[in-house]
């Protein structure tokens, strides 16, 4: 439900230009909540599958209350491969970050080739602050080998010295080459993702041009609950810092918690897309940080049981826990999702919601991509493609009474790709798209 006091707050925290405390707001001020099922209306006859999605986005007053400092670490790739237009590209868009700080922000910029600098350390970002930064960036060359995890270590202890003093902590790293040097498996920077996440740091990747590894890039932005990024063009690195870095002044809200019940007789089967903690009959999501304007998701599949014809019953009992910026106070909401039966196939067609379906859509196809590339790295190319194709059947069976306007896009984009897979494998340059692909659909990442 729209808080009818929303306007009236932000009407008057405009003309007196006086900012808005986090604490004194009402509950549901800052966050719209939205749950919804694809069907909800379904048939009576016997038990249906049906997915409910959980929509987060923050409201205009977030845009209105003081954000926290960002505390911000770049680890930039310095090595060999890096020389001429790469390193210059990685400089001008480092340079055109800091320089969008305030001056209650911190920056630290590590370089790392076969060895690790501190170009950098960890400072407020002062005017004379700013000119020194930009002409130490400008004495970076290109050399060496590439120790990433080295690099994202020395990060993280810049960024640990004020990780507890308020401030939203993010990394951005930048490599075109493999992990060459020190740990080089996914599974270490899966780990060492995971330990900074439970530090409250948030970490994305820029994996630039062809000779980069995918499978570290975006699992290490996985497990750091960032974004991830294929850049293709060097040219495009200044406006993609420049998007990431505007995530991180926008944080509306962090440490966000969503918990999905089920009802009565309803059981939850798997999350969708996003990963979720399954216990104790109940799924778990958490996010990090959201940012105003950007709307995040959350996708259930729920086997609701078999009704009686008319009847509503809630399906399901949603749970949202978040921290507002610059709040230490946890605020809670709740909503109870219903569900109708009917005996009538028209009733299921026009209840159906098409934006819920849409969203469906673009995670099965962003597990499918995954999977396609499972079975091509084994060499399988005929199940790699039939991964892709699978998914045209399903979305068909399960969206096809919507039309067109759902299901004919991605099934003939998942049909051409599936004919290509088939016939040529996998590229280097394709397996990354795919890569990127997946991980941007499944967790609602904005494509700079």
């Amino acid at each position: 439900m729209k808080n009818r006091f929303l306007p009236i707050i932000v009407a008057l925290t405009l003309v007196t230009g006086l900012s808005l405390r986090a604490d004194a707001l009402p509950v549901g001020t800052l966050l719209q909540i939205d749950a919804a099922l694809d069907r909800p209306v379904v048939p009576a006859q016997q038990p249906e599958d049906v997915v409910v999605q959980i929509k987060i986005l923050p409201t205009r007053a977030s845009d209105l209350i003081p954000r926290p400092p960002v505390n911000l670490s770049l680890v930039l790739d310095r090595s060999g491969s890096m020389s001429g237009q790469k390193i210059e590209q990685a400089i001008q868009a480092a340079e055109l970050a800091v320089g969008r700080l305030g001056a209650r922000d911190r920056v630290s910029v590590i370089i790392y080739d076969h060895d690790v600098e501190t170009l950098v350390s960890s400072q407020v970002v002062t005017d004379e602050g700013l000119y020194a930064i930009k002409r130490a960036l400008r004495r970076v060359s290109a050399r060496g080998n590439t120790a990433i995890y080295a690099g994202l270590s020395q990060a993280a202890a810049e960024l640990r010295r004020y990780r507890d003093a308020g401030y939203v902590n993010r990394m951005i790293l930048l490599s075109d080459g493999l992990a060459n040097r020190g740990p080089t498996e996914v599974a270490d920077f899966r780990a060492l993702g995971r330990a900074l996440a439970g530090e409250d740091i948030v970490i994305s990747t820029v994996g630039l041009g062809l000779g980069y590894n995918e499978d570290i890039m975006a699992t290490l932005a996985d497990a750091g609950q960032g974004n991830t990024y294929f850049v293709e063009n060097a040219d495009d690195l200044p406006r993609i810092f420049a998007g990431e870095l505007g995530d991180a002044l926008n944080v509306a809200a962090t440490n966000i918690e969503i918990i999905v019940r089920p009802r009565g007789g309803a059981r939850i089967l798997k999350s969708l897309g996003r990963e979720a903690e399954l216990r104790d009959g109940a799924a778990r999501f958490r996010m990090p940080q959201v940012y105003s304007g950007l709307e995040k998701l959350a996708l259930v599949e729920v086997r609701a049981p078999q009704g009686v014809v008319g009847a509503v019953e809630d399906l399901i009992d949603v749970e949202v826990n978040y921290l507002p910026a610059g709040s230490s106070q946890t605020r809670s909401q709740q909503v109870s999702v219903p569900i109708r039966y009917t005996d009538q196939v028209e009733q299921v067609v026009a209840a159906a919601r098409k934006d819920v379906a849409q969203n469906v859509v673009d995670n099965r196809v962003a597990e499918a991509k995954e999977a396609a590339i499972n079975y091509a790295d084994a060499g399988d190319r005929e199940e790699a493609a039939s991964s892709l194709r699978s998914v045209v059947g399903k979305i068909s069976a399960d969206y096809g009474f919507l039309g067109d306007e759902v299901v004919a896009a991605p099934s003939a984009s998942l049909e051409h790709e599936a004919d290509e897979v088939q016939t040529k494998g996998l590229s280097n340059e394709k397996r990354k798209s795919f890569r990127a692909d997946s991980y941007q659909s499944r967790n609602q990442q904005s494509v700079q």
